[in-house]
This record gives structure tokens, sequence and C-alpha cells, in this order.
């Protein structure tokens, strides 16, 4: 699914509004006293139609009939590559994906990837390196989870979508497309902390250049763990809803997050949610709690996938889209190399809102 659009509202009428009439508008937005606005100036060389928005459809076919997938299509916009191609990939056996960085570096261009040690023995991975592409790993027992390409220092691609043949033919996951040189900045810079200076998770420096910033008039957020706490980020957006929470979790176990969307709840929002089955009924899962809050306004079910539902989404009053490599637990929180954008649009969650349907629809009601 190929989706695209635009918007419009800068956090700089925010901040100057905040310094005239207090500190209440960026409270409203999001941001504290101690959060300052880092950047707001607009990415005017971004072009007006910035995005584009996929989400896997997941029939899971025999290996020999998966093509025409996503990973097709990341390929074939990696060749369009002439500088550099940076690739931060949890798992990574994609046949598109690698040929396609093996024939890049054949020509020239610059490869960079990044794996994390659990995975960096696949014959994926060791193929890449007998063609020559440096493989760096976080040689950690916690998780280098990003799932990030740079294309050329402009393109984005980011998600929840491991670049594996199941992460796009069996699982459900979304992979965002964006054209935003500033955005592709903190993707490089991060890059940069992890290939060059080897340094993972909480040893990593909170030196994103661009954590706010203007695309195409719309607001983007956009944050990276564990050298930052997420988690506290995201229950403050959850915080600030006012009318729906709506999200899809492949892991919910977080208490900043679990308590500000029971919070919100117990507030009279409504809040409908669909978790990954496997591991929702653990003591620790927010699956039981939200299950037995005994709210009318709240519903929450298991998901249809017989495989994995992967998505990490919050979608807050129809307006803000929450998503990334991020799952909702302490793990990722405190240890793991994450990361998120946060997009405050009607447009563009209107996309993510009809997957959440969709899913919603799958996933068997009463469970």
């Amino acid at each position: 699914m190929n989706k695209k659009a635009g918007g419009a509202l800068l956090v700089l009428i925010l901040a100057v509004l905040s310094v005239i009439f207090g500190q209440d508008l960026l409270t409203q937005f999001g941001l504290s006293e101690g959060e300052p606005v880092i950047d707001t100036v607009p990415d005017t060389s971004a072009p007006a139609d910035w995005y584009e928005i996929y989400f896997t459809n997941p029939t899971c076919p025999p290996e020999a009939e998966r093509v025409g997938g996503l990973d097709e299509d990341m390929a074939n916009d990696m060749l369009t590559a002439e500088v550099r191609v940076d690739v931060a990939a949890f798992d990574l056996d994609a046949e598109p994906i690698v040929q396609a960085l093996i024939d890049l570096e054949a020509r020239g261009v610059e490869v960079r990837v990044v794996t994390d040690t659990d995975n960096a023995g696949l014959s994926s991975i060791n193929r890449l390196r007998r063609n020559g592409i440096s493989v760096r790993e976080d040689k950690r027992t916690s998780l280098m989870h990003n799932k990030f390409v740079v294309i050329d220092g402009r393109i984005v691609w980011l998600g929840s979508m491991n670049l594996t043949t199941n992460g796009v033919y069996c699982n459900n996951n979304n992979i965002v497309r964006l054209n935003s040189p500033r955005l592709a900045a903190n993707y490089t810079a991060e890059m940069d902390e992890m290939y060059v200076d080897e340094l993972f998770g909480p040893d990593s420096p909170q030196n994103t250049p661009n954590e706010l910033l203007s695309i195409g008039g719309i607001e983007v957020e956009n944050y990276f763990g564990s050298e930052k706490e997420i988690s506290l980020i995201i229950a403050r957006r959850v915080a600030s809803a006012q009318s729906e929470i709506l999200f899809m979790a492949f892991s919910f176990t977080d208490e900043q997050i679990g308590e500000a969307v029971l919070g919100r709840a117990d507030a009279g929002v409504i809040v409908r949610g669909v978790f990954e089955r496997v591991g929702s009924d653990t003591p620790f899962s927010y699956y039981t709690p939200l299950a037995q809050a005994r709210l009318a306004n709240v519903a929450v079910r298991t998901d249809g996938n017989p495989q994995v539902m992967h998505h990490k989404v919050f979608i807050i009053d129809r307006n803000t889209v929450i998503f990334g490599s991020f799952n909702f637990s302490d793990n990722a929180n405190r240890r793991n190399d994450e990361n998120i954008v946060i997009v405050h649009d009607p447009t563009f969650a209107s996309y993510f809102l009809e997957e959440f349907e969709t899913v919603w629809l799958e996933a068997p009601e009463g469970q």
C-alpha cells in the first residue's frame, strides 16, 4: 500500500506564543519546560509530496512465491543511490535488499551496514562481507533494534519492518519512505555513532541535530534510544489525548506508557488496541489491565495473524502518529538502539488509521 500527502503547523509558532501567553501551549504540544525546541526551521529542501506510507500484506506465501513485495521496492530505491547507502537492520535476509547492497558496492557507492550481534552470523550477512561490505555489530546482549535505510543523505526508510522475507511477506508491518535531508541528517548521525564510533544503547551521545522540524508544513519529531528516554516521550503524547487513543503493539509492557493509557481511559478517552497474541497473557503485558478495566470506552483484542503482528504504533486523536522500531517495553527504553518518528497531521494519521481498522477487524472479538 502506498500513500502520500502533506499538511501545516509550526512548533515555532507554539514557542513564540508560549513566551507571550505562558507555558500551556508547549505543554499541550507535549513539551515540558525541560524539553527545549531544538530545531523549528522548515526543511525547504524536501519536496511537497515528501512521504510514502507502506503496509505489508501478510499472506505468508511459500518462499518461492515471495515476489513483488516491499523488499523489492526498497531495493529498487536503494539502487538509485549515487554516493552512499546506510542500513541499520536488526535482522537482514531479504534477497533483493542483500543483492542491491552488493551491486551498489560493486558500482563504487559507499555501503555501510550495522546489525545486531545475535543476527551477525546469518548467511546473508556473511555474503555481504564476502563481497567487500564492512558490517558492524553491536557486541552486546541488548539489541541493535533499528530498521532504517538512508539513501544519499536525503531518503530515509523506517518503521517496524525488519528487512527480512518474513517481515515483508508474513508479518503485519509498516515502513515509511521520507524525503527530507534534515530528517536524513538525524539518521546519518545515528549511523555514524554505531558504524564509526561503535557506540550503542545508552552509551550513544544525545546529538540528534533536528529532533523537532517542519517538513512540508507538517510538524515532525524524531528521537533515538536508549540515549533518549523514549517511553517518557510517548507517555507524554498519550497523556495529551483528548478524545481517542488507538494502538497496535507487538509488545506492550512499559509502565510509563501503560499508566498513561489507563489514566486517559479513566478520564473518558476512547481506547482501542490490538496486541500481538504471543506474550499478551504474560503478567507484564498491559493487555490484561486494559481488558479488565471494565470501562465502556476501552476495548482491546489480540491479533488474528497466525504469524506476527509486528506494528509499534500509537494514533492519538486521529492527528498524531507515533511509529518506528520501538516496542513499548523497558528493555527498548533503557538498553536497546531504537528510533521513533512522531508526525502531527490528520492526513498522515488517516493512513495508519486505515491499517489499524484492518488489523482490528482481523482480530477475534472477545480476545
